[in-house]
């Protein structure tokens, strides 16, 4: 314990042993106080008050640590959110009933090893995250002085080349859309695999965000499922790099005028209707279980070499972006408009992205339309307002060795267009 003057202000400082062991470590202006014994009093009101706090505390769950930290997140995403509040439950199922004081590092350990030999890097991952912020959280609010997370460690190094994403090549996606027989269906696949969007993108799409005059569609919001006790909800896209125009490839236009006209003989449709789904957002999972059995089906009685592999939703999206990366110097667009389609940072782009079609330099774009002058992607539609964030994504690019400085410098050229 310790009162000290310093430019004419006094000082508290000092420890606090705690029930378990640990100290609470003080050191603050002791307000107010302009004679010593003024600042001796106002440090033992203090370690009253303190200790006031410490036995309120003392018995505080891991459950109740949760659920305070949840409370707390007031500006997050709801879907964000859900995904946090499932994390916590599932933790919960565990740890949920031990007191926060008495959860160390080997106990933590011990569950991280465990969930690493049940779920992948990425899931294991976001567990891993959300108990380190939970215990922040504890120790911002004074409950514990030091995080048991600090020293648990993830046994895969997060520098680890990721996986290679699974994803179809033209002549794939053809053979399995050849075999979709339901036009909704038909036509959201073949949305996904030519535009690129996000499944949640796609299916928030009303018949308003369909520019037929101007060929393209507009991507500005994202519908989430199963948030608190309602089915759905429309919220805003995953960042503020999602909300963009895309022009239209001309099979995906043909489709979609063909469904308009079907959609426009039920009852009640008008601009605001769901592309997918009418009056609300078609189901999730529909998409994919019929995929599933689509998939499943191709490949009966097939050799396994011969079968279609089997790919998720979201490499629709991949399958679009490997297309677009082995055709940017065929078709003259660069990664900043590849970025600028999908929605995405330049950083993401080539973190995620990266891979390429095995058949490199074969004329992909022929299978995908049947002529290469129907494929007209008008990607270079960089506002001036963008020259400023696409340059520092540039220049990031260049300091971490992924373009050179030959490169960098071409690249500006482009963007200012000199």
């Amino acid at each position: 314990m310790a009162v000290y003057k310093s430019d004419n202000k006094w000082y508290i400082k000092g420890k606090i042993r705690k029930d378990d062991g640990t100290y609470y470590h003080y050191h603050k202006l002791a307000a107010g106080c302009s004679l010593k014994k003024e600042a001796i009093e106002y440090e033992r009101k203090f370690k009253i008050s303190y200790q006031d706090i410490v036995v309120s505390v003392k018995f505080l769950s891991f459950k109740e640590l949760s659920e305070e930290y949840l409370n707390s997140l007031t500006s997050v995403k709801s879907v964000t959110k859900r995904t946090y509040t499932d994390l916590l439950d599932k933790i919960n199922e565990v740890m949920g009933n031990k007191k926060i004081n008495l959860i160390n590092k080997d106990m933590l350990q011990r569950y991280i090893r465990d969930l690493e030999s049940k779920y992948s890097k990425e899931y294991v991952e976001k567990f891993y995250y959300i108990l380190r912020a939970s215990f922040n959280y504890a120790i911002d609010n004074d409950y514990i002085t030091i995080n048991p997370m600090n020293k648990v460690k993830l046994s895969v190094n997060k520098d680890e080349i990721r996986k290679e994403m699974d994803f179809w090549e033209p002549e794939e996606f053809q053979r399995f859309i050849d075999n979709v027989d339901d036009q909704e269906l038909h036509l959201f696949y073949t949305f996904l695999f030519y535009m690129g969007t996000r499944r949640g993108e796609t299916l928030a799409l009303q018949w308003k965000d369909i520019d037929f005059e101007n060929n393209s569609v507009s991507i500005y919001k994202t519908v989430t499922y199963k948030i608190k006790d309602k089915p759905w909800e429309i919220t805003s896209p995953k960042t503020q790099n999602s909300v963009r125009n895309i022009p239209m490839f001309k099979i995906v236009e043909d489709e979609l005028k063909s469904w308009k006209k079907v959609c426009e003989q039920k009852y009640g449709f008008n601009d605001k209707c769901y592309v997918f789904g009418f009056s609300r957002p078609l189901a999730a999972e529909r998409p994919r279980k019929q995929m599933v059995k689509i998939v499943d089906r191709i490949n009966a009685d097939l050799p396994v070499e011969q079968q279609l592999k089997k790919i998720r939703i979201h490499d629709f999206r991949h399958s679009h972006a490997s297309w677009l990366i082995n055709n940017m110097g065929k078709y003259n667009f660069s990664d900043f408009d590849i970025a600028k389609r999908l929605g995405d940072t330049v950083q993401m782009l080539h973190s995620t992205y990266a891979h390429q079609f095995k058949d490199a330099g074969k004329n992909i774009i022929n299978s995908m339309e049947g002529s290469v002058d129907e494929v007209k992607i008008p990607l270079k539609t960089i506002k001036n307002d963008d020259y400023i964030s696409e340059l520092k994504s540039l220049k990031e690019l260049l300091d971490i060795g992924v373009i050179t400085e030959e490169e960098f410098s071409l690249k500006k050229k482009q963007i200012l267009g000199i």
